[in-house]
């Protein structure tokens, strides 16, 4: 009898470390969390007064203003794809006003798949009026997806 016990016993640990350990690193090796897309965000400016701001933005056929960490900061184009963002950009070079794009993570998976969209047809975008009318709707969509929550 205690031959059996100490057998189940020892039968019952070493299973128990055995699926433990399996699942540990099926665990460690699933994600689980989302870690995010990288979006490109076409900048303009970043001010410390909104009417500063505002003044600037005057001059601008398609942006947007955000406030973050009480700074203004003044958007013209959102894209998934750099490239996309490199076009627009050309534009504003031209126009002699001086962006930078910069990348930002985010989970928010509304405006991530309205952008895959809008990203289609800003890559087939050919004229300045394509690509503002674009980044128009882009800008006022995250606005409305994302900044209004």
């Amino acid at each position: 009898m205690k031959k059996s016990l100490l057998i189940s016993i020892v039968l019952t640990v070493f299973l128990g470390s055995f699926f433990g350990k399996f699942l540990y690193e099926r665990y460690e090796s699933e994600t689980v969390m989302t870690e995010g897309e990288t979006l490109y965000f076409l900048q303009y400016g970043v001010y410390s007064s909104e009417e500063e701001a505002k003044k600037n933005q005057e001059n601008l056929e398609a942006s947007l203003l955000v406030r973050e960490d009480n700074k203004f900061y003044l958007y013209l184009g959102i894209s998934l794809e750099k490239e996309n963002l490199d076009k627009v950009q050309t534009y504003y070079d031209q126009e002699d006003k001086t962006t930078y794009i910069k990348a930002l993570t985010f989970t928010d998976n509304t405006f991530i798949n309205h952008l895959s969209q809008w990203d289609v047809l800003l890559s087939n975008a050919s004229s300045k009026e394509e690509l503002l009318a674009i980044c128009k709707v882009v800008l006022a969509d995250y606005e409305e997806t994302v900044l209004r929550k």
